[in-house]
């Protein structure tokens, strides 16, 4: 299952696999004051509020159309994750990639040739290597 940096959740819809609690309050605990079915949309994610002595999970923040807050429990399986990739979330091994690309992409002119004359050199001394074995066998 792909796993995904919270900060790319934010400003994205998360989607009911499972019927979903919410709750005013982001604590274990707290009262159940609605049910999202399975396949309903829960909210767009505003925020998000990591663990700590009130809450052992991550809680997921959303704000009503009154504009107050409302919070589900973060637990593996119950969103829909194609949903979340559709909206253009990435996960952390995308993310990752797409992070070494553009450090890559922005290396001065004299680091890619070096980089290229590195990898060159690699090849020549394995090329060599290879030669002399196989010379050394016949």
């Amino acid at each position: 299952m792909p796993t995904f940096n919270a900060d790319q959740i934010i400003d994205k819809t998360l989607i009911a696999k499972v019927n979903i609690p919410i709750y005013r309050y982001a604590e274990d605990g707290a009262p159940v004051v609605y049910n999202v079915n399975a396949g309903s949309s829960v909210g767009v994610v505003y925020s998000y509020l990591m663990p700590s002595s009130a809450r052992s999970n991550l809680y997921w923040m959303f704000k009503d159309q009154n504009d107050k807050f409302y919070y589900t429990e973060h637990k593996a399986g119950i969103y829909d994750i194609s949903a979340l990739q559709q909206q253009g979330a990435l996960t952390s091994a995308q993310l990752l990639q797409q992070q070494q690309q553009a450090a890559a992409a922005n290396l001065p002119l004299s680091d890619k040739i070096f980089k290229l004359i590195k990898n060159i050199a690699f090849i020549g001394a394995g090329a060599l290597l290879i030669n002399t074995l196989i010379n050394k066998k016949f």
